[in-house]
């Protein structure tokens, strides 16, 4: 099993990597990191960890604007991938299929054996993406899923194509953002962060299946038209950018272009919760960040970031949602 990366403006190998079959290791569990700088591309700090039919790639790099590189794989790869900053880049595929991720964007594919050419944009600017691959003996282990998104997904796998879980890249949730933190901050060794990453992969994959199942279904919905679904979605940005100061539901419905009722009918419909429950969500997954990571903030005060008047409010709901209270959670991390 080997991955390439060749720089195009003069066929010189930029980064190789050679793994046993299914990802296999000895040591059940592979971590490194690799930091390079080149000349004519710019420079990347990477981290690679990788275990038994599961390899997670992810970190920073400045590329250097107008950059094409080449790509390629002798084996068949299922990947979730998610561009964490910069600007958008694209990727074309034996030559037949086009991936452009936006900033802040996901989709999952399956590629059986690939090559192609990634390029970015005209910019210099700091790149971040977070990457999962699984083999395909791994995935076909999740057959049985109750999903028929995903029985679809598999049945175009098992035909040869390249296939993509969703149409469109869908935007990065706030539980997604959560969950890749959690990996790719995971200080545990051994067999116990083997275990721990898996089980934080396999999350990762619900959240996808889960917003890949609920928005397909909605854009099949003949009251919401595509238009509309792309200001639901613009309201949704505007939520997750100004959760501090937040708009009205008047005043975020104009800067969309919708009426109140479409707004609110159309966001449950098509988040599967309500625009205030979603802000919500937004504030109590800020305060988990700021109990982990900000000691020094009391707790009163994260309470009434949340929108809690009275600290035990807050306290009830924090455990109801995480299983754990907030000072609990400050006391163990």
């Amino acid at each position: 099993m080997r991955m390439r990366l060749t720089d195009t403006s003069n066929w010189e190998p930029v980064f190789e990597r050679t793994f046993a079959d299914n990802f296999h290791t000895a040591d059940g569990i592979e971590d490194h990191s690799l930091d390079f700088d080149h000349a004519g591309l710019g420079s990347a700090s990477i981290r690679e960890i990788w275990f038994e039919g599961v390899h997670l790639n992810f970190g920073k790099s400045r590329v250097k604007g107008n950059t094409s590189l080449h790509f390629e794989s002798d084996t068949p790869v299922i990947e979730m991938h998610f561009g964490l900053g910069g600007t958008a880049h694209s990727a074309r595929v034996n030559n037949i299929h086009d991936f452009v991720f936006q900033p802040q964007q996901h989709n999952l594919f399956y590629m059986p054996g690939f090559e192609g050419y990634l390029k970015t944009g005209r910019e210099d600017v700091l790149h971040e993406v977070f990457e999962v691959h699984f083999t395909e003996a791994y995935f076909k282990r999740l057959a049985h899923a109750p999903f028929t998104l995903l029985e679809k997904f598999m049945e175009q796998m098992d035909r040869g194509h390249i296939v993509t879980m969703s149409r469109q890249n869908h935007l990065i949730t706030p539980a997604m953002t959560r969950v890749i933190h959690e990996i790719m901050t995971c200080e545990r060794t051994g067999v116990f962060k083997r275990l721990y990453l898996e089980a934080k992969v396999l999350e990762l994959l619900l959240l996808q299946i889960e917003q890949f199942t609920q928005e397909d279904v909605v854009r099949d919905m003949p009251c919401l038209k595509p238009c509309d679904i792309d200001k639901l979605h613009h309201a949704r940005y505007l939520l997750e950018q100004h959760r501090d100061t937040p708009h009205t539901l008047q005043a975020l419905a104009r800067a969309v272009g919708l009426n109140d009722f479409k707004l609110k009918k159309g966001f449950k419909e098509t988040f599967g919760n309500t625009v205030f429950g979603y802000l919500h969500d937004l504030r109590m997954e800020e305060a988990r960040r700021l109990l982990l990571n900000n000691a020094g903030k009391p707790i009163h005060e994260i309470a009434s970031y949340c929108g809690y008047e009275h600290a035990q409010h807050f306290t009830r709901s924090f455990k109801k949602k995480y299983g754990v209270t907030p000072g609990s959670l400050r006391n163990n991390k």
